[in-house]
């Protein structure tokens, strides 16, 4: 399934500051920082990997990009947006082990510029089982829903686009 979605994967601060160099060839503060990578990718520990990639695939619509079983006691799995050269990468040991909390503030947001796709996006979640949770920062209200993974992370859905 295709999705029209301007996505912004946002799960920390440092991915916006990957956007911004990644679209522009200097820092306009300091022109001789750049950054030249093509790629990028978003990883995080799971103990439920299984659940966690269900959630993005099926909940949110992401496909898989690939995967790798028994890697060094590593199992993961590669998700994304079709066509895009940044993607989530979920891992999870052999043996289950102490992972941190996210925080109500650890944001993976999705941008959508069409608001059938918004709609479509949030019917999706709703229909897997994820419900609206209210986010932590009332910037959210109004222009967005927020959902939560099954490791309590937390995925943004706005109705609109971003602009620096």
């Amino acid at each position: 399934m295709k999705h029209k979605t301007l996505p912004l994967l946002a799960l920390a601060a440092s991915l916006s500051l990957l956007l911004a160099c990644n679209s522009a060839d200097t820092d306009k503060t300091n022109p001789e920082v750049s950054v030249k990578a093509v790629q990028f990718r978003i990883a995080r520990p799971t103990n439920q990997l299984k659940e966690v990639v269900n959630f993005y695939k099926e909940g949110l619509g992401l496909q898989e990009l690939g995967h790798f079983e028994n890697h060094s006691g590593y199992n993961g799995v590669m998700l994304g947006l079709p066509d895009k050269t940044y993607h989530l990468e979920f891992t999870q040991q052999e043996q289950a082990s102490p992972l941190p909390a996210p925080t109500k503030e650890h944001l993976l947001v999705l941008y959508y510029d069409n608001e059938e796709e918004y709609k479509k996006a949030n019917d999706r979640l709703q229909n897997y089982g994820a419900h609206p949770v209210e986010p932590e920062n009332p910037y959210w209200i109004g222009k967005s829903e927020t959902y939560e993974d099954p490791d309590g992370w937390r995925i943004v859905l706005f109705n609109g686009t971003y602009t620096p």
